[in-house]
């Protein structure tokens, strides 16, 4: 409650800061709330790819989704 009044959940200081931080991770992110008391947070599955690409530091790879997967291609060589 601020000032008597009823904040969204999804404008909660505590998920904000954790929204705050998954984009900081480059991850890109999306708030639905629904209501007051509930809020979906959605994550672009491409940025959760680019994430471990950046992570890995091998060289010769490749991030991608096949369902239900996430596969990550190495190899040797150019």
């Amino acid at each position: 409650m601020v000032g008597g009044l009823t904040v969204q959940i999804a404008r909660n200081a505590q998920v904000e800061k954790a929204l705050d931080r998954l984009r900081a991770m480059g991850l890109k992110v999306d708030v639905l709330p629904e209501g007051d008391d509930v809020a979906f947070i959605f994550i672009q599955l491409d940025s959760i790819l680019n994430l471990i690409g950046r992570q890995m530091k091998y060289p010769n790879k490749k991030v991608y989704f096949e369902s239900p997967f996430i596969v990550i291609r190495v190899w040797r060589g150019e």
